[in-house]
């Protein structure tokens, strides 16, 4: 599956759905996030992911509501991540990946952000 593509983000909110582990985590968040691609803007659309209380209620393409959580990096940022080449802590922290968003929510969530990014890897992903 490409990623990002509507299968892809389909099977990421199943697997989310699946999780007990990360729900467990964010059942006290309600919010949502949008995973972008800086450098394919208007060719890769970037997916929308919307959590109450640890559940998924929305995912797709942006549907308007105001953006808590805006993540977005290159292609190969992304595939770096997601095949594991560079952990989630460290490449929030590089140049090539972008973070917009309540700094102070985003630390009370982070071991369950980053889990929902690290599941990322469990999908079979083409870049």
């Amino acid at each position: 599956m490409k990623f990002l593509s509507t299968e892809w983000c389909d099977t990421y909110a199943e697997s989310w759905k699946n999780n007990e582990e990360l729900k467990k985590g964010l059942k006290r968040f309600s919010g949502n996030f949008v995973y972008r691609v800086s450098d394919k803007e208007g060719e890769i659309i970037p997916l929308q992911v919307n959590i109450v209380k640890g559940e998924v209620t929305y995912h797709g393409v942006l549907n308007g509501d105001k953006i808590e959580f805006d993540m977005w990096a290159t292609l190969d940022g992304w595939r770096r991540v997601i095949q594991g080449e560079l952990g989630v802590k460290k490449a929030m922290m590089s140049s090539g990946f972008g973070f917009k968003g309540s700094k102070i929510k985003a630390a009370m969530y982070m071991g369950s952000f980053e889990r929902s990014i690290k599941m990322m890897s469990d999908l079979d992903t083409e870049f």
